[in-house]
């Protein structure tokens, strides 16, 4: 009798842990995936990358009247670049050449110099920025699908010590081919979706607090 009862409890452990498994796989694409509702905003924030997906979505929003400026966050550049006096555009040159050839005007695009390393980096440089530039009190955020649920959170969270509301808008691009509904079918999706699992944990638990 005691073997019954010890049997049915597994099997009803396993069950559950069974019936956890497929509910995590059926919704945490979807989770991941932030999409709003698009609205005229003072700047188009392009975060660094996967290119070209990202700015083009950004240019996509500029010819909509969207927005009439957009602002990319300059990324880490390596010392060696330097010390070899190498000259190769790094990520978000690329981009505004991009959008230039686009037919976004230069100067309705502008480079922070902020030497970045992660979305973090990217939102405390837009802090900096928006203390500058007091007029500005809501952005359009264009990100990747998988990364875009993340991505608001670390924006809301930077910038909730301004002296002012700061409406973030999240807009991944429809250019990446990031399945939300079917991720377990692509090992590239996989591997982002298992990442961003991880850096959103992270996020809660550790790196919240250092923003």
């Amino acid at each position: 009798m005691r073997n019954l009862k010890a049997r049915r409890y597994i099997y009803l452990i396993v069950t559950v842990i069974i019936l956890s498994f497929i509910v995590f796989i059926n919704t945490i694409g979807n989770i991941l995936v932030d999409i709003d509702e698009v609205e005229k905003s003072d700047i188009i924030v392009v975060l660094m990358g996967s290119i070209p997906d990202r700015i083009l979505e950004a240019v996509d929003l500029y010819k909509s009247g969207y927005s009439d400026n957009i602002v990319i966050v300059d990324e880490y550049k390596s010392p060696l670049i330097e010390e070899k006096n190498i000259d190769t555009p790094v990520g978000a040159s690329i981009n505004k050449s991009i959008a230039v050839e686009m037919g976004v005007p230069r100067e309705n695009i502008t480079i922070i110099d902020g030497n970045t390393f992660s979305t973090q980096d990217e939102a405390v440089n837009i802090r900096y920025y928006l203390k500058e530039n007091k007029d500005i009190n809501s952005m359009i955020l264009v990100t990747s699908k998988y990364h875009s649920f993340r991505a608001k959170k670390i924006f809301e969270k930077a910038l909730d010590s301004l002296d002012r509301d700061v409406k973030v808008i999240s807009r991944p691009t429809k250019y990446d081919e990031f399945n939300h509904d079917r991720w377990w079918q692509n090992r590239e999706d996989i591997e982002k979706v298992v990442f961003e699992v991880i850096k959103l944990l992270n996020f809660y638990f550790i790196d919240q607090f250092k923003l």
